[in-house]
């Protein structure tokens, strides 16, 4: 499969990387060190036509593909983790509305997105229920043309920024995900708290907090998946799924020229960094992982683009070797800056510690290597519970 990029995408991969350049990297570190969202960024990304490149263009956004939504990606996440987790937000969210939200919730809840008015969070996650998504415990319960909402939701990314809400809860008895249904939930409904922060080891300014319900009254307009198909929702989410490795793919692209520029500049015992075979062989081992995360990103995101029957494994594989590859890079990034890898003065341990949260959000590589399992047997695992995050 080729992946050569045409004019059109190689006019967006290089806005992108100059907008992460020039606008985002300078603050980044400080997103990081005052654990703010970079919301800021938001309205930028909305005039460039980057805050909601996947959404239709009947609702203002750029219509893109999962592609295009990759490239952009793949560079502003090179310097600025949070910031690109900004426009998978809107994508992943976005793609609810568009598949299963009525026209009305449509043309409601998306042109602001795209004007870069407002961001989504997606509210999932509970004390006991994170991979097994499915053992939720948050319940919906319908009384006077209103749906009651009672629970708690934890590490949900961009909560204290957001001021819309995909919020999944239980209705009835029914046991495992026959009974779990999605409402959008808009910030100030009574009843509804943004709870303490999430102090995290990295994505610092991802703005994650928990969210508690306490008969919040939720209109029955707001309902988007009724209880039955949580199934068919799940199964469909894989922008996260090629997203979240992108941010890897991103992270360490950036770790790998970092590493190439220092182990040239960089003399020690007479000659630069670079003349030692073991410094060489670390850089080779860096450069074939990401060539490998980059060929494996952007078939997924063909394949679902072309809504391909193989996109759901090609996105899992991507995701499970770039969440695990990418921190490989990372680390041997630190390694050969030494003492400067490890200083806060510079990104890399800043870029160690975000990439280090893809392998546990949109899916535990654990997980993922059961769905893999099971998608190539053509057999279905007890354990498929799965969770969108970051």
């Amino acid at each position: 499969m080729e992946f050569e990029l045409n004019e059109e995408q190689k006019m967006l991969k290089q806005m992108a990387h100059r907008l992460a350049n020039e606008v985002f990297k300078p603050l980044a570190a400080r997103w990081d060190e005052k654990e703010e969202p970079p919301f800021p960024n938001l309205k930028i990304l909305a005039e460039n036509g980057l805050a909601g490149i996947t959404i239709p263009e009947k609702y203002g956004g750029g219509g893109g593909t999962v592609f295009d939504a990759v490239l952009v990606v793949e560079e502003i996440a090179r310097v600025c983790t949070v910031t690109s987790a900004m426009v998978l937000g809107n994508c992943t969210n976005s793609e609810i509305f568009v598949s299963y939200g009525t026209e009305a919730q449509r043309e409601k809840f998306l042109p602001p997105i795209t004007k870069g008015e407002t961001l989504i969070a997606w509210g999932m996650t509970e004390p006991n229920a994170g991979s097994a998504a499915t053992e939720l415990k948050t319940r919906a319960e319908e009384k006077d043309g209103y749906y009651v909402l009672n629970g708690t939701k934890i590490f949900i990314t961009r909560a204290s920024v957001s001021n819309i809400f995909i919020v999944f809860a239980r209705i009835g008895n029914e046991p495992g995900a026959k009974g779990i249904c999605s409402f959008v939930v808009e910030r100030g409904t009574p009843g509804f708290i943004i709870g303490k922060a999430e102090k995290l080891m990295g994505l610092r300014g991802g703005g994650s907090c928990e969210l508690i319900f306490e008969d919040c009254k939720v209109p029955k307009e707001n309902l988007i998946t009724p209880p039955g198909m949580f199934g068919k929702l799940m199964g469909g989410l894989n922008i996260a799924r090629v997203l979240n490795p992108t941010f890897c793919l991103g992270i360490a692209e950036e770790a790998l020229e970092l590493s190439k520029k220092y182990s040239q500049e960089r003399a020690q015992f007479g000659k630069e960094l670079c003349e030692f075979q073991g410094i060489q062989w670390i850089l080779a081992d860096m450069a074939v992982k990401v060539e490998a995360m980059r060929l494996l990103i952007y078939r997924a995101a063909h394949s679902i683009s072309a809504k391909s029957p193989d996109g759901p494994l090609h996105a899992a594989i991507a995701k499970t070797y770039a969440n695990e590859a990418a921190f490989e890079v990372a680390n041997s990034a630190i390694q050969i800056h030494g003492g400067y890898g490890y200083s806060r003065e510079f990104p890399l341990e800043r870029m160690l510690r975000d990439v280090r949260a893809f392998s546990i959000g949109g899916g535990t590589t654990q997980i993922l290597r059961n769905t893999i399992a099971s998608l190539i047997l053509k057999r279905r695992f007890a354990q498929r519970g799965k969770s969108a995050g970051v």
